[in-house]
């Protein structure tokens, strides 16, 4: 049963990198531009690291698609990054979830699977949810917030990789998947840096950041890399539709880092929301979990 403690202990960590990436985005580097960039040189090098203790793996045409799900996935990083910048950490973690309801939208239309009276249930549970976390008073009148369509885009991204490289888990090789998977988001920061802007904000991130918040940076996106190796494992472990159904714990996760990391670093993070807004918040993340499982 190793693979529930992957299952969990993976959006456990996801959790902390939002909190990191807030951090970052917000106080160090200060914007979401040059992240994308950060995040590819990251996975890039982990992924050879995989790469060759795998054994030089060929994946064939099933590598093919498992690299083009992971240059999805890299756009998917720009818009969570935009999304980041404009959104609390714990409302993107629970905006996150609402990738399984692209995915499920996308099996249906390309993979052919069925809905079934339980996943139709599920399926309006995550969308009200969300919706409900999203919205915001602005002048007496309620208004989606601003993380919301950069988090739905990077919501579609995610499920489109998660669609590609669905199949490629029946092969059961770990580290292969994370490898090609690696490789394609590497391609994927190639082709944001083909953006001049974007690689002037890269420039100046690095030349005004400073080494510690460099070190920082790229310290969290080795974790962020981790919290995929460790789904990754639980699904080679255990049952695919089960130990992504676990990943919808992440935003009680996130909310508990919040008030922990409040009271350790006041002075680096921001006390989270308390009272009937906290309560509203784990009442929506508890109906996105139960979404989340009934659309497994």
């Amino acid at each position: 049963m190793s693979w529930i403690l992957y299952g969990v202990a993976s959006p456990a960590v996801f959790a902390a990198v939002n909190h990191l990436d807030a951090h970052i985005v917000n106080k160090q580097v200060k914007g979401p531009e040059a992240m994308p960039l950060y995040t590819a040189i990251v996975v890039f090098v982990l992924s050879v690291v995989a790469f060759l203790a795998a054994g030089l793996p060929n994946l064939g045409l099933s590598g093919l698609v498992i690299t083009l799900s992971g240059f999805i996935l890299m756009m998917a990083y720009v818009f969570y990054f935009r999304a980041i910048a404009v959104g609390d950490a714990a409302f993107v973690a629970a905006m996150i979830q609402v990738s399984a309801l692209f995915t499920l939208v996308l099996s249906v239309v390309f993979l052919h699977e069925r809905l079934s009276a339980s996943r139709w249930v599920g399926f309006f549970l995550i969308m009200g949810a969300a919706i409900a976390l999203s919205l915001k008073s602005v002048d007496g009148k309620l208004r989606l917030g601003k993380a919301f369509w950069p988090m739905m885009m990077a919501n579609l991204c995610w499920a489109a990789a998660a669609v590609l490289v669905k199949q490629a888990f029946a092969t059961r090789t770990f580290l292969p998947i994370l490898a090609y998977e690696g490789f394609g988001v590497a391609l994927g920061g190639v082709a944001i840096a083909s953006s001049r802007s974007v690689r002037q904000a890269f420039r100046t991130s690095i030349r005004e950041s400073g080494r510690r918040v460099i070190l920082l940076v790229f310290a969290n996106e080795g974790l962020s890399f981790l919290g995929k190796a460790l789904f990754f494992l639980g699904i080679s472990l255990g049952p695919v539709a089960i130990v992504s159904a676990l990943g919808g714990v992440q935003p009680f996760f996130s909310i508990g880092y919040g008030y922990v990391l409040a009271f350790v670093l006041p002075q680096v993070f921001p006390k989270p929301e308390g009272g009937k807004d906290l309560l509203q918040r784990l009442f929506l993340s508890g109906l996105l979990v139960a979404g989340i499982w009934l659309c497994r």
